[in-house]
């Protein structure tokens, strides 16, 4: 109904303004006739994506237009077809099959299947759904085709078809900016202003009529046949960057976490010797300890023995820059495995492998529980880490499904047919014009996965939650527990009350400001950052219950800060100047317990990047050495000044096989990340 709708509205709107044309006599100038054309075509269809996105409205607007024009101005379509010739079906189903095969097939694949995020779908399973949809599209554009018996009308399809292929393919290719990454399922809710969207819509109109205007020319110049040609190469070339894509061993996996036996209790800790504990919580802003300590003051009584590092620093502002320093060094900086000239995957399994081996070596029970990014797999190949001593593990997906039931909280498993799905609606959105964009932002079909993002947020809760039922004390030898929580990272269904809830958390303007934050999304994050840390104390609360907590060497650390819509107002980013994202961007957690230590959580103003996590760690066992380096020890050669900080794409198919693709080099000098003037930055 909702189709039929825009189709009678479009056509109208068509047939009104081409009788305005020929009433006025602006319809003798071809010029002028054909930008109105063109525009009306891309506000019809504009207007059906904000009336309902689906697919159904826009193939409604686009045969409005073209009955419309065919109805008001029967002539042009004559000419049109004898223009166009004997290749308008030709032009017309490849063209189709190039959009389908760019937002079904290329795009998933290329851009976001790559990624190290909670995408929990394979290639193969993608290939099948999606190349068989890719052909029901042309079969059903072919049919549409055949019901079309005029030429004029079919000439109109294939002219106005292969404008959209060709306008698709550059938006994906060339202007592939202006909305947020992809997280949690969905793009992060991120507010744009008016202005903004006002101004890319006018944007939009100027490159779509580009686009016309440059494929009318080539056209007229060149003919039908070679604009054919041209289709028919784009076409090739797509199916060549998704052959190598697929190519790539890295593209889809999730990591062998079926073929590594769970345990129901991962972690170990001894009574009698030295443990050592690495709570790495992803994403958590360093500065929001200050905010969390002030909201629950008793917090610096439960962290007993911790001090707090706040003028750290990351070595980049995502977990593909930061997390490899965070687990092995300053030798693995991106600066410095770039300067290797090694196979990136396999520098990044050493930099995980580290801590794990030298504890190993040095007899300690081993557990790594939950390693995100191993083997850049999403969810962590355990395989990586198959060695005497070591215990690689996923927490079972149990636990936070029993919670779910003692809690009411429905859980909801997407199928891989909803991930395909959800890709097929990112690669829409990709090579969409600005203003369909924000159609497809605001009123897509997001729900289903928006849905399963608050069971995201439910399961590291359930997990954080859980720690101390997964935990077990013995009197045997001494233990290294590693885990990795992501509740930092998916912290919008997180309630005030630190309790997972099914909707986002959303306040009032008046209560946003009341509470000090300038937007929803600093809110969220600072929320959730206070209730992990909530978390993490209960946990430490039962090591303390149990008598493993005084022998306990511990450090609670993240990888970065939050790329975002967020400012730092904690007392020294404000002191020195550095409020806004690009140093929050790159401003870890860095917690620290050494065994033994006692009192209130204290706080050091003393320079501590996160690399300096493993040589913190391994003080415990005498420090640690690097077997992939010829045994070189875990040292502070890498505190440098000025200290790199490298910005580099999030995914791991944008980066180099033997080098990060370094788009900015951030430089701090002084050692001092809160001082404004001690940062600058360059070209890699």
């Amino acid at each position: 109904m909702e189709a039929l709708v825009v189709f009678v509205v479009g056509f109208i709107i068509v047939v009104t303004a081409t009788a305005l044309l020929k009433r006025t006599g602006s319809g003798k100038h071809a010029g002028v006739v054909f930008s109105i054309q063109v525009s009306l075509l891309f506000l019809v269809a504009t207007l059906s994506l904000w009336h309902e996105c689906s697919v159904g409205t826009i193939v409604a607007s686009g045969l409005a237009t073209v009955l419309g024009w065919y109805v008001a101005d029967k002539p042009s379509h004559s000419a049109l077809a004898v223009f166009v010739g004997r290749y308008r079906l030709a032009l017309f189903l490849l063209s189709i099959f190039g959009i389908a095969l760019l937002v079904l097939v290329a795009i998933p694949i290329t851009t976001f299947l790559t990624s190290p995020g909670e995408l929990g779908i394979h290639m193969d399973r993608l290939l099948k759904v999606n190349v068989r949809d890719v052909m029901v599209i042309v079969y059903s554009a072919a049919f549409i085709y055949l019901l079309a018996t005029v030429p004029g009308l079919r000439a109109a399809m294939a002219v106005v078809a292969t404008g959209a292929f060709f306008l698709g393919w550059m938006y994906a290719f060339v202007l592939p900016f202006g909305y947020p990454m992809l997280t949690g399922l969905a793009f992060e809710q991120l507010a744009r202003p008016l202005q903004d969207i006002l101004l890319r819509s006018a944007m939009d109109l100027v490159v779509v009529l580009a686009v016309a205007f440059a494929l009318r020319y080539c056209w007229l110049r060149f003919g039908s046949r070679a604009v054919l040609g041209a289709v028919m190469m784009a076409n090739v070339s797509i199916a060549l960057a998704v052959g190598f894509s697929a190519s790539r061993d890295q593209v889809g996996l999730a990591g062998n976490i079926n073929e590594t036996p769970t345990h129901s209790r991962p972690m170990v800790f001894s009574r009698t010797q030295p443990n050592t504990l690495f709570i790495f919580l992803d994403r958590f802003m360093g500065s929001h300890v200050e905010s969390a300590l002030r909201d629950e003051p008793q917090l610096a009584d439960r962290l007993s023995g911790f001090t707090w590092y706040p003028r750290s620093v990351s070595a980049g502002e995502n977990s593909i820059a930061g997390v490899h320093p965070l687990l092995g060094g300053y030798d693995y900086l991106p600066v410095e495995m770039n300067a290797r000239g090694r196979s990136l995957k396999d520098l990044s399994v050493e930099a995980f492998s580290i801590l794990p081996r030298n504890f190993a070596q040095k007899g300690y029970r081993t557990n790594v529980v939950n390693p995100r990014g191993l083997g850049f797999t999403m969810m962590g190949d355990c395989s990586f880490l198959n060695w005497e001593s070591v215990f690689c593990s996923h927490i079972p997906a149990g636990v936070s499904r029993q919670k779910a039931q003692q809690m009411g909280f429905p859980v909801h498993a997407l199928a891989e047919a909803n991930y395909a799905s959800l890709l097929s609606l990112l690669g829409a959105m990709r090579v969409a014009p600005y203003a369909m964009k924000e159609a497809i932002y605001a009123r897509g079909p997001w729900q289903p996965f928006l849905d399963h993002s608050s069971g995201t947020t439910f399961r590291e809760w359930a997990e954080l939650d859980s720690l101390k039922e997964l935990t077990s004390v013995d009197d045997a030898a001494p233990a290294f527990n590693m885990v990795t929580n992501i509740l930092p990272h998916e912290p919008y269904y997180m309630g005030l009350d630190c309790l997972p809830k099914t909707t986002q958390l959303h306040v009032s303007t008046e209560e946003l400001q009341k509470l000090g934050h300038k937007s929803l999304f600093s809110l969220q994050h600072a929320n959730t950052a206070r209730c992990a840390l909530r978390l993490v104390a209960q946990y430490l609360d039962h090591l303390k219950e149990v008598g493993v907590y005084d022998q306990t060497t511990i450090v609670i650390a993240s990888d970065h800060g939050i790329v975002g819509s967020v400012q730092d107002s904690s007392s020294r980013a404000v002191a020195g100047g550095a409020t806004d994202n690009t140093y929050v961007s790159v401003r870890p957690l860095v917690m620290v317990k050494d065994a033994g230590a006692k009192g209130a959580m204290k706080v050091s103003e003393t320079f501590m990047p996160n690399a300096e996590v493993p040589i913190i760690l391994c003080r415990s066992i005498g420090g640690c050495i690097n077997p992939y380096m010829d045994n070189k020890p875990i040292a502070t050669d890498g505190r440098d000044d000025p200290f790199p900080v490298s910005l580099v794409p999030w995914q791991f198919s944008l980066q180099r096989p033997d080098a990060f693709v370094i788009r900015k080099q951030l430089m701090l000098t002084g050692k001092d990340p809160f001082n404004r003037e001690g940062w600058s930055s360059s070209a890699p």
